[in-house]
């Protein structure tokens, strides 16, 4: 996997081969499927190493996500963030490849997810467990999804997939994943539904306005306990800190902020008249599977 840098990698600490593919982490906690990272085991908002506090700001988009949808498992630390959601009541997982609760099993910080009675776990892929049960209906539907450049990624960005996605959500639900940066990705999500927003490099897209409230996000945020403990205890300064920038995000959606890309967030309106002239994504063009790598996009 490393090619030519191996003599100065160490020996994986996990492997988990199975007929799914492979799965790997490494010493640091970093979680490789098939060859490619596929996100690390944090759970922790304040020393961020992998971007976890976008699975947390599923409460700011969403005043009770009671019941959510993940497509996709990988390293398990988004799922144990989402099921010990204070709000949440139910957690439905679909994940393709087994290999990955085996992962999660053996890292204590994520371990206790895969016991947690909110949570089931399917494996399937999502496109089909969406197909076979049309009736099922979430709050919000939540995907980290891989890099918009690898092959079968837009088989999970396309306007085909969400449109498949978007009769599963109860009104005002929201359906949140990852863009992995790409402006089409973007574009594609803020063309087929008429309300959404970027965080960081998420999009957040629902047939409703979003109802995004900062009061709501940090009282949501004080009140998480992970396995019994605080995430967040305003008490300790480095906590304190953390939580007020995330507080400060507001001010990229004040009159004056301008138009970023480089915002943390930014509507849909924005994303639109930046992209302006990019294609969406379509199961028929398949994005930028194989454009990215020849530098075509």
């Amino acid at each position: 996997m490393w090619k030519q840098a191996w003599p100065g990698k160490p020996p994986f600490a996990h492997v988990v081969e199975n007929r799914s593919g492979i799965v790997t982490a490494d010493a640091s906690g970093a979680v490789y499927g098939h060859g490619m990272y596929d996100g690390r085991f944090n759970i922790d908002p304040v020393h961020d190493t992998n971007g976890i506090v976008r699975a947390y700001a599923l409460s700011l988009f969403h005043p009770a996500p009671r019941d959510v949808l993940m497509i996709g498992l990988s390293s398990g630390s988004w799922a144990q963030v989402i099921a010990n959601g204070p709000d949440v009541a139910s957690v439905t997982i679909v994940e393709i490849n087994p290999g990955c609760a085996t992962l999660v099993q053996r890292t204590p910080a994520v371990a206790s997810v895969l016991a947690n009675p909110k949570v089931t776990v399917h494996v399937d892929d999502g496109r089909r467990w969406l197909r076979r049960n049309p009736d099922r209906r979430f709050d919000a539907v939540v995907s980290n999804t891989t890099y918009h450049f690898r092959a079968n990624a837009s088989s999970l960005l396309s306007t085909e997939f969400l449109e498949i996605v978007r009769p599963h959500l109860k009104p005002g639900g929201v359906f949140l994943y990852n863009t992995t940066g790409s402006a089409r990705v973007q574009r594609t999500g803020c063309a087929s539904f008429p309300h959404g927003a970027r965080f960081s490099n998420l999009l957040v897209v629902s047939t409703s306005p979003l109802d995004v409230d900062f009061e709501r996000w940090r009282r949501t945020l004080r009140a998480y306990r992970i396995d019994g403990r605080r995430v967040l205890d305003p008490a300790r300064q480095e906590d304190a800190r953390a939580l007020d920038g995330l507080m400060g995000m507001r001010a990229d959606l004040e009159p004056g902020a301008g138009t970023r890309a480089d915002k943390q967030i930014e509507p849909c309106a924005e994303i639109l008249a930046r992209t302006s002239g990019k294609q969406v994504v379509t199961d028929d063009n398949m994005g930028t599977e194989w454009r990215f790598v020849f530098g075509l996009e």
